[in-house]
């Protein structure tokens, strides 16, 4: 990238989630230097500040999978009362 240019960062967004009056999570597909990451992040709507927080976390693609399994683990445990 030359002196000047801007860097263009492609974001998709993937889904949302409202977790109270005041924010949302996000999950937004994004590109970082070339390599494709999924990003959990909360939004905030407020009087002082609308946007992205601290916040959040990311997984590169390879983890996704893993991720999803966690997820579906924690639901079967949480349907038999553990």
């Amino acid at each position: 990238m030359e002196e000047g240019e801007e860097r263009k960062v492609k974001v998709v967004k993937l889904g949302e989630f409202k977790l109270n009056d005041y924010n949302v999570l996000v999950v937004n597909k994004t590109d970082y230097s070339g390599e494709d990451r999924i990003d959990f992040r909360v939004w905030t709507n407020t009087a002082k500040y609308k946007g992205p927080t601290k916040q959040g976390f990311v997984l590169t693609m390879d983890k996704v999978d893993d991720f999803v399994n966690m997820v579906v683990k924690i639901r079967e445990k949480l349907k038999k009362g553990e």
